[in-house]
């Protein structure tokens, strides 16, 4: 995987908790991360969609990467 590649911490998150990953990036710190795949028309679930509230509420970015290279620039690659 890209991420665990560059040198980052990699933690997958229950599907319930309303985000995919917590990456903790050497460069770039640490990120709150929603996989979605650009082949599928996708919306956010309720939970999804509560933990982005209240994450940007606080100060914070989620993260929704659908490609390799927003993956990239997440790390800044």
């Amino acid at each position: 995987e890209l991420w665990r590649a560059c040198g980052c911490f990699v933690s997958q998150m229950d599907r319930m908790k309303g985000y995919d990953l917590v990456i903790v990036c050497p460069r770039t710190g640490v990120h709150i991360v929603e996989v979605k795949n650009p082949s599928y028309r996708w919306t956010l679930t309720d939970d999804e969609q509560k933990i982005k509230a209240e994450v940007e509420a606080a100060g914070g970015r989620y993260n929704i990467i659908e490609t390799d290279e927003q993956a990239r620039r997440l790390v800044g690659l």
